[in-house]
């Protein structure tokens, strides 16, 4: 049964993209999601996608309304190099695409990378004891491998920091995570906090603290292990800056329910995670997040 367990959760999730230079989700977007069977390596592929719905003036509904959205697959790997530290990548290519009453435009091409470092400080998971836990510090950077381009001037391009590839800053992260099971049943807490820097453009996206509260069960039937989970999602994007003044606008909070199954067999693991908002406070209200949906096909070794 441990083989199947799962319970290393670290999540990055962006809220910072825009139409008309409002602030939603975009650029520098990092949902990491449930890792397949914390004590091996891994290889594989996810697919992420959300939607935001941004109206500028008159309240939602109002004037010059947009919806963006982003999908994006990527490359995702897990290397230990000691049974305590692990090392974490990620490399995305994005397809955005935004939608106004003057047609659609589309940005596609290498994303921004992550790596990151954890370190377990401790891990009881594997004693014969009925209560286990695990704790988890680390930290990584987001490298500015994306592209940026922001010309309000320029018609032809999306001129919206936002939206863009990537967000033309190398950026820190800070990480915990703790996992508490009993039996077949376990609770998951993390929080990440990123610090972001300002770009060439002298435009800095807000930080961004993120927290996940998520409960699991595990079931094997045969061969294969389940692991239905569900839980809470809160994020919260400080005010953006260019040139060190204040961004109207950007920012806000979202708390989300999520929703998922991971499946092991063997050395494949596959699992989606859906989120739902019930609560959110973007740009002042003027941008509404969608549902978001994540799936991954990782291959352990």
């Amino acid at each position: 049964m441990k083989k199947y367990l799962v319970l290393f959760l670290i999540v990055f999730t962006k809220i910072d993209v825009t139409a008309c230079d409002i602030c939603g989700c975009g650029s520098g977007s990092y949902y990491f999601g449930l890792m397949p069977q914390f004590h091996k390596n891994f290889v594989g592929m996810r697919y992420r996608y959300s939607a935001f719905d941004s109206h500028l003036g008159l309240g939602y509904g109002g004037l010059f309304a947009t919806q963006e959205v982003f999908r994006t697959t990527e490359i995702w790997g897990r290397f230990y190099p000691h049974r305590k530290v692990q090392m974490l990548a990620f490399l995305p290519y994005q397809f955005n695409s935004q939608k106004e009453k003057g047609g659609t435009k589309n940005l596609n091409g290498l994303g921004d990378a992550v790596i990151t470092a954890n370190y377990n400080v401790f891990n009881t998971l594997y004693d014969t004891t009925v209560f286990k836990h695990s704790f988890w510090i680390g930290g990584g950077m987001k490298l500015a491998t994306g592209k940026h381009e922001y010309d309000e001037s320029n018609m032809a391009q999306v001129a919206n920091p936002n939206f863009q590839l990537g967000t033309g800053s190398n950026d820190f992260m800070l990480t915990a995570n703790y996992t508490l099971r009993y039996r077949k049943f376990g609770v998951n807490t993390d929080l990440t906090y990123k610090i972001n820097t300002q770009n060439a453009e002298n435009y800095r996206f807000g930080n961004r603290l993120s927290g996940n509260l998520q409960g699991f069960y595990v079931k094997r039937i045969g061969s294969v292990g389940f692991m239905p989970n569900a839980g809470l999602y809160f994020e919260n994007s400080a005010t953006d800056l260019k040139n060190n003044y204040l961004v109207e606008n950007t920012g806000g909070n979202l708390l989300a329910a999520t929703l998922g199954m991971e499946v092991f067999f063997k050395s494949i693991s596959m699992g989606i995670n859906f989120q739902q908002p019930i609560a959110q406070n973007l740009a002042n209200g003027q941008i509404k997040s969608q549902n978001r949906v994540l799936l991954h096909l990782t291959f352990l070794f």
